[in-house]
């Protein structure tokens, strides 16, 4: 590129002069299209778990995960040892072009960033989840979910999310045809988008205008570990308290 006449565009400060909107349409079979939407306001997390990815590269985003935390999977990054390859994973929906699929929103499941991450996790905070916090674990799980949202709610406030993605019309055998191996391959309608990037739209959002804010989103050691305590107290007051109304309701209609 460095040799064309091709811009090499920035992906600092104002996204939408960086990257120009392109929305997501119909494909036709065996397609990829890509798009990209600025200032979206109204996008949604479903849910957000912790994964181990294929490769700790230097430069890698960690969109890959390993299916064995172990097993060594090829990557063009620059390897760092002490990096972790753990990423958070997110069910994200975001609004789209009503001519897609008759929807008016796209459902992107496992959605994985390091930089989105960035946006999370301050100093060694994500090494919560490597050295103390089982993956899976409800409890953590549930407060990463609250900070994700919040943060999610926060820039939806303000300027909204620049979302980058591309989807693939797959191909199927007609199935009116089901046992000829020479039946016609036609266009699945089974159409996955994928996102690559989510970010907010103006970083000055989160570092200036709503810094106060969002100092209290982002994740450190002390603050996530102090809201584990708290809520594993919420969690075992509501556990008392529904046994108490099932007694209490069992009672009831013992009299």
């Amino acid at each position: 590129m460095l040799g064309t006449h091709t811009r090499l565009y920035s992906v600092q400060g104002n996204m939408t002069e960086a990257i120009p909107t392109t929305a997501l349409r119909n494909n036709r079979m065996g397609e990829t299209k890509f798009f990209t939407y600025h200032n979206v306001k109204d996008l949604k997390v479903g849910s957000s778990v912790v994964d181990n990815t294929a490769c700790g590269g230097r430069f890698c985003d960690r969109q890959i995960v390993s299916v064995n935390a172990s097993e060594h999977v090829p990557c063009g990054c620059f390897h760092r040892k002490d990096r972790l390859k753990i990423v958070t994973q997110h069910s994200v929906r975001i609004p789209c072009a009503t001519d897609f699929q008759g929807k008016n929103f796209l459902t992107v499941q496992h959605f994985r960033s390091y930089r989105f991450d960035e946006l999370l996790f301050r100093g060694e905070s994500k090494k919560l989840f490597h050295d103390v916090y089982d993956h899976s674990d409800p409890v953590a799980c549930a407060v990463l979910r609250k900070r994700v949202v919040r943060l999610i709610e926060l820039v939806n406030g303000a300027h909204g999310w620049t979302v980058v993605g591309w989807a693939r019309t797959g191909t199927v055998k007609d199935a009116s045809e089901e046992g000829n191996r020479e039946a016609l391959d036609i266009a699945s309608e089974d159409l996955r988008p994928h996102i690559i990037f989510l970010y907010p739209t103006h970083e000055d959002d989160l570092g200036v205008t709503h810094a106060e804010e969002y100092d209290k989103i982002a994740i450190t050691i002390d603050n996530f570990n102090k809201e584990i305590k708290t809520t594993e107290q919420e969690m075992k007051t509501k556990s008392r308290k529904r046994k108490t109304d099932s007694e209490e309701e069992s009672d009831s209609e013992q009299q």
